[in-house]
């Protein structure tokens, strides 16, 4: 047989096509996985295989992914990229049983973009199409892209999970920290045994009882001072018994404690009366109330705060009117309810933000549940962390003179949200990825 002398040749689109494979390998690598190359002269489709490496033990663990690498040095598309796919190999892709990747890299601009196969060729209209359009921002293969290998190697149904990705978090908390409380705390015989019998007498006699003490077995315990007006008239001077607060908040004894949070839970409702904060017993949480205009109609509000990035407001109470006549059907607050929690021995306020709905401000609208329960699945992540910060500078107002005097006379004074640094992190974008981020916008559903 006559033998060629053509001498072997390497041609530019298999350059290509190595770079492309190494400089995969390379995002892998910096990843922290492990690239497994394919056998050359066996390969059917596809380039080499990521197994995923446990980023806390570095412990191999034999979930793999197989990866098809098509490099191009053109990036004309219009729309993106389009990579077309020939159906044999999309049959081929389809029907292992391991989690298929292609990747496609632009070569002369050292970028390159994913996609889960079987995932995107699920849809009957894409495979018959068979071609890939690539998104340049989420398809991005790059160290964005490791969360995402690591959720596709771990089979749904197998169990095991993969540890978070190491970089430091700080994650808000809807705790808030009390930052001091009343030096002392009193306690003293009387004569009544139940509160309404003091409101009674408070009333008949026009005075304006504060909040901030309670009455249990014919004893008044209090933040106010018991020995001054009006407690004088009430309970026994000479029985009068002066504690430090640090004996009750500190102590271990369960039924001081109990007591110590009934106590305080009566102080916040002095402190949220002094902001002009109103107190639903029936839904139990404070809200802000609606007010009348000069025509005696219900007005709208809105309160304006510093968020964490900027000055902004928020529709605090919202007239909820027909769709027909355009009348108000009825109001919507907003409300938080709260907890007393002592957190690593100091004392924090939990905020839970929340709404009611009024017919009058007072009133419960017989169908709040039902509107209650459609904006909350409509609230994003993000609208509970803003209203928990407006609640948090509600109860910390103070940047004027007005607000100060306010401040002075709280039982309690607030801090900051407590916030809490850890060391390992899942991106946002990644765990909600599947989670659609709507911001209930502050005009919408007024109307029935």
């Amino acid at each position: 047989m006559r033998q060629s002398n053509e001498p072997k040749r390497i041609t530019r689109s298999q350059i290509t096509g190595q770079q492309g494979v190494n400089f995969v390998e390379q995002i892998v690598l910096e990843m922290g996985f492990a690239w497994h190359p394919a056998n050359a002269s066996l390969d059917a489709g596809i380039d080499g295989t990521i197994e995923i490496i446990d980023p806390e033990t570095g412990k191999a663990t034999n979930y793999i992914i197989q990866v098809q690498v098509k490099a191009t040095s053109s990036d004309k598309d219009i729309n993106g990229l389009v990579h077309y796919c020939k159906a044999r190999d999309i049959d081929y892709w389809m029907n292992g049983n391991t989690p298929v990747i292609l990747i496609k890299v632009i070569s002369y601009k050292r970028k390159a973009y994913w996609v889960d196969i079987k995932q995107y060729f699920a849809d009957p209209k894409r495979r018959k199409q068979a071609n890939i359009v690539f998104n340049k921002v989420k398809n991005r293969f790059d160290s964005s892209a490791t969360l995402a290998l690591m959720k596709l190697a771990v089979h749904k149904n197998i169990g095991p999970y993969m540890p978070a990705i190491g970089h430091k978090e700080i994650l808000h908390t809807n705790l808030i920290e009390i930052k001091k409380l009343p030096d002392f705390i009193y306690c003293a015989s009387t004569d009544y045994r139940e509160p309404q019998e003091i409101f009674d007498w408070a009333n008949d006699n026009k005075i304006d009882l504060p909040k901030g003490w309670l009455l249990t077995e014919k004893m008044i315990r209090s933040f106010h001072d018991l020995r001054e007006h009006p407690w004088t008239k009430i309970c026994d001077r000479g029985s009068v018994e002066q504690f430090d607060v640090g004996e009750w908040s500190d102590s271990d004894d369960p039924d001081i404690q109990r007591e110590f949070v009934r106590l305080m839970n009566q102080a916040l409702q002095h402190d949220m009366h002094t902001i002009h904060l109103w107190y639903s017993s029936k839904e139990q949480c404070f809200y802000f109330p609606a007010k009348r205009d000069y025509s005696g109609e219900y007005r709208p509000s809105r309160y304006c705060y510093k968020s964490s990035m900027q000055n902004t407001s928020r529709e605090v109470v919202k007239l909820m009117r027909k769709l027909e006549t355009t009348e108000i059907n009825c109001i919507r607050h907003s409300a938080f309810k709260a907890t007393f929690l002592q957190v690593n021995d100091n004392w924090h306020l939990a905020i839970v933000p929340d709404y009611i709905y009024t017919t009058d401000g007072k009133t419960p609208y017989l169908y709040g549940e039902d509107l209650l329960s459609g904006i909350k699945r409509l609230e994003h992540q993000n609208a509970v962390l803003n209203q928990t910060i407006m609640w948090q500078r509600k109860l910390t107002e103070g940047e004027n003179l007005f607000s100060q005097k306010q401040q002075a006379n709280h039982l309690i004074t607030f801090g900051e949200i407590l916030k809490v640094e850890c060391e390992r992190g899942i991106s946002d974008k990644d765990w909600l990825e599947n989670d659609v981020p709507i911001e209930v916008d502050e005009d919408d559903g007024g109307l029935f």
